[in-house]
């Protein structure tokens, strides 16, 4: 792709109203897709019950939707850098919002699934372009901050999603599908009528077909055999199979990037120190912190028997701290640079995962909502800065690859750390014991049996802790290419 006309010219010449404009339509996106997810975990249950499911099948619901959003997300970001911003992203909002309403008409778990495949269509859509007509509208010095309020948004949906889930719910699970509905309409009106691409769009350069084969079948059967080995066996001959399809699909994919002259994942990206070593600590960051939510809330449902609309108001201090401190992150990296900001966020995170790790079945709330916040301020100043630094560290015209890079990192290493995480819970107390753990309270079930899921989940959080340092030193090793002068 080729854009005609210098990127700085342009954000000077759209003005601070501009990109006010681009940061409303990509806050609005980001809060119409954080709400969907964190007001749908609420109504798992009830779907199970009305749609006559069982868990397994209820869990299909979320992983069809992750599995969809990872897998598109580099090609649209491809694409992206090819035919534009803008008919993208408005497409990827009517898409999600006739797939939340197609959602709510479902009436099986079948009809859900595919409905819900739908709207991770339109949803990576927007995941991938999301970031980068943020990236487009504001100068460097300017970014950090523009991305602490995003990050703010989305903490800020995440912390009424649950509760609005909770009275949705309640009246209807449907609805929690029907909500999305008129903000994604008027997301999609806002964004047609509003949003600017940065430049021209020559649109010389092919799109990877062959790459995107090559790293669907590679992403499919590694992420099937991270997330199934654990009940078939890891050196069982169908995981076997599965992970040899894996190895020799990624080695075929980056053998082919690094031959195609338009390849969908530019490799040359990685050259640069700051791109590199901030998507590097962002994954390593991802795996360490990627099933902590999830864990935090099985532990207010099960040992302490608290049902799921109080368990999601108890966590609020795992996401206030990123509403806090997102745009302070932001405002600190346009003047410090994002090395010192994101490392000193990893590193009170740290402090967080370790406080979280020595909580017992009994520990008082009061302790713990203290160590979640610790956690989630780390979190709020690392994640801020560094997505900034990565995305002001290429050209314009790579912007789109590089923001769905980081959004398949993001939800790649999600998906790896509930890998470790599920195995490690799973085994803690018996599947029986488990079940009647949550249908019947915590409180009601023995404290050995309490003292044991909770000993697994703090495990979790201590190997969560392990991996966390070697994000830390990653994110040092950036270097200062990013201080503003």
């Amino acid at each position: 792709m080729t854009i005609k006309g210098p990127d700085q010219d342009a954000k000077e010449d759209a003005g601070g109203d501009y990109r006010l404009v681009a940061l409303s339509i990509a806050s609005l996106g980001t809060l119409v897709g954080v709400l969907n997810a964190s007001t749908l975990i609420i109504a798992l249950p009830t779907i199970m019950v009305d749609l006559n499911t069982d868990l397994v099948g209820v869990m299909w619901v979320l992983i069809s939707y992750m599995l969809i959003m990872t897998i598109l997300a580099p090609a649209w970001g491809r694409l992206a850098d090819i035919r534009g911003r803008k008919q993208l992203y408005v497409g990827g909002l009517a898409v999600f919002t006739l797939g939340s309403l197609l959602c709510g008409f479902s009436m099986d778990i079948t009809q859900l699934i595919l409905f819900r495949i739908v709207q991770a269509i339109g949803g990576s859509l927007l995941i991938a372009n999301g970031t980068i007509i943020v990236a487009d509208a504001f100068r460097r010095q300017e970014l950090g901050r523009a991305m602490g309020t995003i990050s703010m948004i989305a903490a800020a949906g995440f912390v009424a999603g649950p509760i609005l889930g909770g009275f949705l719910t309640i009246i209807d699970w449907r609805l929690n599908f029907f909500f999305n509905v008129p903000f994604g309409i008027v997301a999609t009106w806002w964004a047609w009528k509003k949003l600017k691409e940065p430049g021209e769009f020559t649109r010389t350069e092919r799109f990877d077909v062959r790459g995107m084969i090559y790293f669907t079948i590679a992403f499919i059967t590694g992420m099937v055999y991270i997330s199934a080995a654990f009940l078939i066996g890891w050196t069982s001959l169908p995981m076997l199979a599965t992970l040899a399809v894996a190895v020799v699909s990624f080695i075929a994919f980056f053998r082919h990037e690094i031959r195609c002259p338009y390849p969908l994942i530019d490799l040359s990206l990685f050259r640069n120190r700051i791109f590199f070593y901030g998507q590097l600590s962002a994954l390593i960051n991802a795996i360490a912190r990627g099933a902590v939510m999830i864990l935090l809330i099985l532990f207010f449902q099960g040992p302490r028997g608290y049902d799921p609309l109080t368990a999601s108001i108890l966590i609020l201090p795992a996401a206030i701290g990123i509403a806090v401190m997102g745009p302070v992150g932001g405002r600190l990296s346009d003047r410090y640079g994002s090395r010192e900001i994101s490392t000193l966020g990893l590193i009170i995170s740290l402090a967080g995962l370790i406080g979280l790790s020595t909580m017992q079945y009994d520990t008082p709330y009061p302790v713990i909502a203290a160590w979640m916040f610790v956690n989630s301020v780390g979190s709020g100043l690392f994640q801020p800065p560094n997505t900034s630094a990565v995305m002001a560290s290429v050209r314009v015209d790579r912007r789109g690859v590089a923001s769905s890079i980081r959004a398949f990192l993001n939800n790649a290493g999600m998906v790896v750390s509930m890998a470790i995480a599920t195995p490690l819970i799973i085994g803690s107390i018996p599947l029986d014991q488990m079940m009647d753990m949550f249908v019947l309270g915590g409180a009601s079930m023995p404290v050995a049996d309490q003292i044991a899921f909770t000993q697994g989940i703090t495990v979790v959080f201590l190997i969560s802790s392990v991996i966390t340092v070697p994000a830390i030193i990653v994110s040092a090793m950036r270097g200062k290419g990013d201080v503003p002068v």
